[in-house]
């Protein structure tokens, strides 16, 4: 027989072994991928041999045709391509009518876990995803508690780094969130805390004149042990401040909106306090930290804390002091609503 009518032969006997199979197999895909998985090589000799003994066994075969007929010694080599095939037709996972009862923790296909920071990489915007900015100013996806609003892209969103054309970089910080007391293990005030008269015409920078972090874990200790100093050896009710900003960017709730600080003599019933952890003699926070102090200026004059025309002061002016430090004393001198105290009593 011919080369060509040995191969015509092969493949109406795998023709005939898909037909049987479809009588018990109800995957549609099942054929196709048998058809797939089945290669004809030039390279396998194709003389016709009986179970009494061939010995043309020199070449190694890799691939059959199936429906071949093949000697006895040959059935580990198929059962092997023929296990590789079930395989590869299980792996689909295709699933019929599921019935499960008093069952708990049960789950039907792949688990993907994810453990660590997730990256995002992302080399353009497709068409489709173009469209849909243009068309919709704010998108939610409630699965990944992302919300973007796309008109600013650089607004952020999450505290995560972020990978856009494989450049990291943080995005800026526009929200104001406040980490409340409890999130630092912050001990009740010894005494009931005197409250302010709303709104405060003055804000008072300070600094702690400690060490300063920019991981959240280490800002939560010195945060403790600043509560302990000044209730323990300065005899105070609470800590000093109202609010502190650490260099991670991140700001603490101190004594809060509404109750009267210790922080700076003479101006604590009529001020809010704000200390960043640190000290800046020469050199300034971290950008995050300056800019979420000016949010919560603004979180203040919004929510009606502070007075619209408030004055920005700092310690070193009401007091003799190093505090905020040189470095810091000469950047909020630059801000707005910023007051020069010797100059009204001149």
């Amino acid at each position: 027989m011919s080369e060509s009518g040995i191969k015509k032969l092969s493949q109406e006997r795998t023709r005939e072994w898909l037909d049987s199979q479809a009588a018990s197999a109800e995957d549609e895909e099942l054929e196709s991928i048998a058809e797939s998985s089945v290669v004809d090589s030039l390279d396998y000799d194709y003389t016709e041999y009986e179970d009494d003994g061939d010995q043309n066994t020199s070449e190694e075969i890799s691939t059959m045709t199936l429906g071949t007929q093949i000697a006895t010694k040959k059935q580990n080599i198929i059962s092997d391509t023929i296990r590789d095939l079930m395989n590869s037709i299980n792996s689909i996972q295709t699933l019929g009518n599921v019935n499960i009862s008093n069952s708990t923790n049960v789950h039907i296909g792949n688990v993907t876990n994810i453990n660590g920071n997730i990256q995002i990489i992302a080399e353009g915007l497709s068409q489709n995803r173009r469209d849909r900015r243009n068309a919709s100013p704010k998108a939610r996806n409630s699965n990944t508690h992302f919300d973007y609003d796309y008109q600013d892209e650089s607004e952020e969103r999450v505290q995560s780094d972020v990978f856009i054309r494989r450049q990291k970089f943080k995005i800026p910080k526009e929200l104001c969130s406040i980490i409340p007391r409890h999130s630092w293990l912050a001990q009740k005030p010894m005494e009931d805390p005197q409250p302010l008269q709303l709104p405060v015409k003055y804000v008072v920078i300070l600094h702690t004149a400690t060490e300063s972090s920019e991981k959240r874990a280490i800002n939560v200790r010195l945060i403790r042990d600043m509560q302990c100093f000044h209730i323990e050896s300065r005899g105070w009710n609470d800590i000093a401040y109202n609010f502190l900003i650490g260099c991670d960017g991140n700001i603490y709730e101190g004594r809060g909106w509404e109750a009267v600080g210790a922080h700076t003599l003479g101006y604590n019933r009529l001020s809010l306090g704000i200390g960043f952890i640190g000290c800046f003699m020469k050199e300034l926070p971290t950008t995050d930290a300056l800019n979420m102090c000016r949010n919560l200026l603004a979180r203040g004059v919004e929510d009606g804390h502070i007075a619209s025309d408030y004055r920005l002061v700092c310690h070193c002016q009401c007091n003799s002091t190093e505090s905020p430090g040189r470095r810091l004393y000469e950047e909020i001198q630059t801000w707005p609503h910023f007051y020069n105290i010797e100059e009204e009593e001149q």
